[in-house]
């Protein structure tokens, strides 16, 4: 009887730190992602070079 209390109380107290934890969490220590850095990609798919070619084979009226 008394694990199934003490269970309790460790369970209530994990439960009210990450309560805790997410609170206190603001999400301001993240940084921001830079807007002057873009990708475009129609250059990327312009200049892209020596790529390997996709070769497929198509079997699908193929009776024998």
């Amino acid at each position: 009887m008394r694990t199934i209390n003490w269970s309790a109380v460790a369970a209530a107290a994990f439960i009210l730190a990450g309560i805790a934890g997410w609170t206190n969490s603001t999400g301001t220590n993240a940084a921001a992602a830079p807007t002057s850095v873009r990708i475009d990609p129609f250059r990327v798919m312009v200049n892209s070079t020596s790529l390997p070619a996709s070769h497929y084979d198509d079997y699908s009226l193929v009776f024998i």
